[in-house]
């Protein structure tokens, strides 16, 4: 099964969010920013499918005639006539049972850059590095019964050249093992072997521009958008091991942020909405039709318009000296089903949308220490704060399952 989904939510920098205490705060006029962010992801052996069950990523099938001949027609051809021949062969034939076990590490760094052009206009950047390691390890659970089918059916008489033919197929099929398995995968579906797979590559780039609205020392709102430039490495149709760092097309983003003192300057809280708009762009797929299945040896280009995405994180900081404060926060995202144009197999563009709707809910806690407040008082000689935060998911469809912690780091000059 592809992995895509491990970074569907893993937005390394997010800038907009890091430049600031407060979420509508800009930057002073003329002052610099350079942000450093790592970010690791943990325990990632689990996945939420599309009822918001959590499942594990392991994976356990037998080979079975029933679920073979699901692979193709002309499969299924074979598999009618043998039951037709022989429905005790039919029933008995079993490539093995085989269980894989995946094993996935990832990491990331991003670096940014803000200006204040004025007191309440910041524009940035950003850029994303991944480093992403897969592991998929296949084990075989249960012998193949090839060697019981063709005792069986070896002396069964035909009654026409078809079904001396099958007769002749079967009797001439290997005993199946992980090697056959592998095989299937490389020289029928032109697949790259399983196993061990890594790369390091960009992610998708972001600018963007924050205005401040108002001007208020309690309560604030500022509006900020801006472009994610599709600077990452798109998924690879040739591996089923791929994880894309990037979606491969151009999105537009814009975000409110406000928030107001509960308490005095000691308790704030905040909330930020974001929308994505996803532009169309064609892409290469390997065409399947069942989404249950999606192994195929065809390829075609295709015209993909992913959906659009909603973010929206509510935060309450508690600001418990001036060199530190403490954050917790709730965070919710939606995207919307992709869809695909440019075939005309119908069932094969709804296979390959099927899963694309994801949604999730998050639980965020986080520390900052500062030493802003006191360089502006004299007693400290370099402005910057460092940041750690843990982040779990609690509940989501359609999405690997992890936890990640981030560690960034803000310098201003």
């Amino acid at each position: 099964m592809k992995t895509t989904t491990l970074l569907t939510l893993l937005s390394v920098i997010g800038l907009s969010s890091t430049l600031k205490a407060a979420s509508y705060d800009t930057l002073p006029k003329g002052v610099n920013t350079l942000v450093f962010k790592q970010v690791m992801a943990m325990n990632m052996g689990t996945k939420f499918n599309s009822r918001g069950e959590k499942e594990s990523l392991n994976l356990k099938q037998e080979f079975s005639s029933s679920k073979l001949e699901e692979l193709s027609s002309v499969i299924k051809s074979y598999f009618d006539e043998l039951k037709n021949l022989s429905p005790q062969s039919y029933n008995e034939f079993s490539l093995g049972e085989y269980a894989a076990d995946i094993d996935a590490n990832l990491n990331a760094q991003g670096l940014g850059y803000g200006h204040g052009i004025t007191d309440r206009l910041t524009v940035y950047g950003s850029l994303p590095f991944y480093h992403i390691k897969t592991d998929i390890r296949i084990n075989q659970t249960k012998n193949s019964t090839i060697r019981n089918v063709q005792n069986t059916i070896g002396n069964k008489p035909t009654n026409s050249a078809l079904s001396k033919a099958i007769q002749d197929l079967t009797m001439q099929l290997p005993n199946a093992g992980i090697g056959l398995l592998q095989s299937v995968v490389v020289n029928y579906y032109n697949y790259k072997p399983i196993g061990k797979w890594e790369k390091s590559a960009l992610g998708d780039a972001e600018v963007g521009a924050i205005y401040k609205l108002t001007d208020f020392s309690d309560r604030g709102l500022a509006i900020t958008g801006g472009l994610v430039l599709p600077t990452g490495d798109a998924d690879d149709a040739d591996s089923l091991q791929d994880v894309a760092t990037g979606d491969g097309q151009l999105d537009t983003f814009v975000e409110l942020n406000g928030g107001f003192d509960v308490y005095g300057p000691e308790l704030q809280f905040d909330l930020k909405t974001r929308y994505t708009y996803q532009f169309a762009s064609k892409k290469e797929f390997r065409l399947y039709d069942d989404a249950d299945l999606p192994l195929s040896d065809t390829k075609g280009t295709l015209t993909e318009k992913l959906g659009n995405k909603i973010d929206i994180t509510a935060s309450l900081t508690h600001n418990t000296y001036e060199w530190l404060s403490l954050q917790a926060s709730y965070i919710f995202g939606n995207t919307g089903k992709a869809t695909y144009t440019g075939a005309a197999n119908q069932k094969m563009l709804e296979a390959l949308g099927a899963y694309s709707a994801n949604s999730n809910h998050w639980l965020k806690v986080a520390a900052n220490f500062s030493t802003i407040n006191l360089f502006k008082k004299g007693s400290f000689a370099i402005p910057f704060d460092v940041g750690v935060s843990a982040q779990r998911l609690l509940s989501a469809k359609n999405l690997n399952g992890y936890d990640r912690i981030d560690i960034d780091l803000r310098m201003y000059f």
